[in-house]
């Protein structure tokens, strides 16, 4: 029977520290994208207007350094996705940008500008979300 608590014990510690690792940022900038973010509007789309659902008005996001993308309503979680940060290319320039890199493989670019969290799908006809910092 001892030897099942140190296992339980061993298994347990192991998790505790899986869990808690801090995800890595490639540079300064891109690590600006840690916090809570009021989600302000989003744009493009096929029409360039916007029109994405995937944020309702009033909503936040939250951006771990444990690696974890969080969407709250109010004080409900609506969900949470694992992601590391990586530099990949962009779209929108001929530079590398850093990149919210899900688990299933995809990814979406992002910037700091002052207060302002500017997450883009990185195709055509995506759209783009901004968020003001909390």
């Amino acid at each position: 029977m001892t030897r099942f608590y140190y296992h339980l014990l061993a298994f347990s510690l192991l998790l505790l520290f899986t869990n808690c690792r801090k995800i890595e940022a490639p540079n300064a900038e891109a690590a600006k994208i840690f916090g809570n973010w009021a989600y302000k509007y989003n744009s493009g789309g096929f029409s360039g207007a916007g029109g994405s659902t995937r944020f309702a008005d009033g909503s936040t996001v939250a951006f771990t350094e444990n690696g974890y993308f969080k969407v709250y309503e109010g004080s409900n979680t609506l969900s949470s996705v694992k992601f590391k940060i990586e530099m990949k290319e962009s779209i929108f320039s001929l530079d590398l940008s850093p990149a919210l890199v899900y688990t299933n493989g995809d990814y979406e670019v992002y910037h700091v500008s002052g207060n302002e969290l500017f997450i883009s799908d990185n195709h055509y006809d995506g759209y783009s979300y901004c968020f003001e910092k909390l």
